[in-house]
């Protein structure tokens, strides 16, 4: 992926967010950040990122149905993100919905 590539984070826990943004700018990206679902989908839907880093558990709309939203118009890779255990199940039920991986 080139450095200069654009990542939108959806993550809720803006200590998390904050430290990936800040990295991944280190490295030269282009970093957006959103605290909620329904702002994060808005967001891809104007400026289409390259790639998206995504929480499952997200106010205002979860993480699966936001990277369900966000398959349905773009093969942009979708990392989920969780600081929960899952389950196999969870991870397949995540794939199956557009992600592709999980962290």
């Amino acid at each position: 992926m080139n450095q200069n590539a654009s990542v939108l984070i959806i993550e809720d826990d803006r200590e998390l967010s904050r430290l990936l943004q800040l990295d991944l700018q280190r490295h030269n990206f282009n970093v957006a950040v959103t605290n909620n679902g329904l702002d994060g989908l808005r967001m891809f839907q104007n400026d289409r990122h390259d790639l998206v880093v995504l929480d499952v558990a997200l106010p205002m709309m979860d993480g699966l149905t936001v990277c369900e939203r966000i398959r349905e118009i773009s093969n942009a890779p979708i990392l989920m993100m969780t600081a929960h255990a899952v389950s196999e199940h969870d991870i397949a039920e995540g794939l199956n919905r557009g992600a592709d991986e999980y962290m």
